[in-house]
């Protein structure tokens, strides 16, 4: 069963097995995402639901990330974490087996709740796990093996799809019972401070987030905090209608869409393992972040005339490589900046989630009412996030 660690080796081994955990997360939760589009397409339920579902599972997960935080706190991230996987899959499964609008909404809901403590409970054991010189590199560890799993999930989703969209969250749930059965018996929990704390709706509200506190008491990270959102809500923009895009438009089979994130998890995970680790080192992470979101809007904006398949696949490749970057470099940037870290984490993943769910209903819209509409939203997004990035490090308001 799950024990507790304590040293300086343990706690290496316990990240080492961690990023076990985090290979084992992100392939299973990545299974049904090829075959979703295909999927709303097949019931019939309009362009627009693909927005809406995502939406839904963003809506818990940014009402809940604080509340995750907390709980890490008194009861350990393993625990959660084991809780978290299981009843996702039970989540995915209930999404597989909908039918109607509302069924789905309800399955996008409750998987939105758990994921939350997934990824809230993945950072804080980092946090507590490293020291402040592995922190950035442990972070780019994690957010790669995530990319790179991620797109080896999509590939056996899309594989799966090709043959039965059903069996595809079959599979998923069962890899996800088998990341929990790894959890409990292979990785240490950190050693927990007695905290008999009581939850309160005022410590876990979400809405907190936008109140200033002294996790965002400086210039510098309130701006990085508005700059996260933003750029959430492009990400989530561009993601999702991409997903859609080659279902309606080129109406690809949910393999091609795997074999594209395949392709792009093995350059994302060279592009992390060099370039963003040499970004953390060497310059200025907030310039670097500025430049980054400057690019991807020029791909995208590069991408919206074309109509040739090889060509506009090609292009989202070197989108999906260079974008990568910017989720490990934020989040260096926010626990350096930070003295309550854990609570920093939840914030920015809570932040995160509401971008999600901005970026996810106007992609949905957007889409209705003309199929590139999202695509220049999440390049002027990205570009307005570049300038404010740019602007606030001329000015001394994001200092490395």
């Amino acid at each position: 069963m799950c024990y507790y660690g304590y040293g300086d080796n343990m706690k290496k081994i316990s990240m080492k097995r961690w990023l076990v955990v985090t290979v084992l997360f992100a392939v299973f939760a990545n299974i049904a995402h090829p075959v979703t589009p295909r999927f709303i397409k097949e019931l019939g339920l309009g362009d627009a639901m693909f927005g809406w579902a995502f939406a839904g599972m963003a809506i818990t997960n940014f009402l809940f990330s604080p509340m995750w935080a907390k709980l890490c706190e008194k009861y350990g991230s393993i625990k959660l974490t084991m809780v978290s996987l299981f009843f996702y899959g039970v989540a995915q499964l209930m999404f597989g087996f909908s039918t109607t609008a509302s069924s789905i909404m309800f399955a996008r809901l409750l998987g939105g709740f758990f994921v939350g403590g997934l990824y809230v409970s993945q950072l804080v054991y980092i946090v507590n796990n490293t020291s402040d010189e592995e922190k950035g590199p442990a972070m780019v560890n994690n957010s790669t093996m995530q990319i790179v799993a991620g797109t080896i999930g999509y590939l056996l989703g899309g594989l799966i799809g090709d043959y039965s969209i059903r069996a595809a969250f079959y599979f998923q749930f069962s890899g996800l019972v088998l990341a929990v059965i790894y959890v409990y018996f292979f990785v240490a929990e950190n050693e927990i401070t007695a905290n008999n704390e009581k939850l309160t709706l005022a410590k876990i509200n979400p809405f907190n987030t936008f109140k200033k506190t002294g996790v965002d008491s400086s210039v510098f990270l309130r701006n990085i905090f508005i700059v996260s959102i933003l750029a959430s809500v492009a990400s989530v923009l561009y993601d999702q209608t991409f997903n859609y895009y080659m279902a309606d438009f080129f109406n690809f089979a949910p393999s091609v869409n795997g074999v594209i994130k395949a392709i792009t998890g093995v350059l994302a995970f060279i592009a992390n393992s060099t370039l963003t680790i040499w970004l953390i080192k060497k310059t200025d992470i907030s310039k670097s972040l500025a430049y980054i979101y400057m690019v991807v809007a020029i791909l995208i904006i590069a991408l919206i005339s074309i109509n040739v398949p090889v060509l506009f696949l090609a292009i989202n490749i070197i989108y999906f490589t260079i974008h990568a970057s910017y989720i490990p470099l934020i989040q260096k940037i926010v626990t350096d900046h930070s003295t309550d870290q854990n609570t920093a984490v939840g914030k920015i993943n809570s932040l995160k989630s509401l971008g999600m769910i901005i970026g996810a209903v106007i992609a949905g819209q957007g889409y209705a009412i003309s199929k590139q509409l999202p695509f220049i939203l999440a390049a002027v997004i990205f570009i307005i996030s570049g300038l404010i990035t740019l602007y606030n490090v001329r000015n001394r308001g994001f200092q490395q």
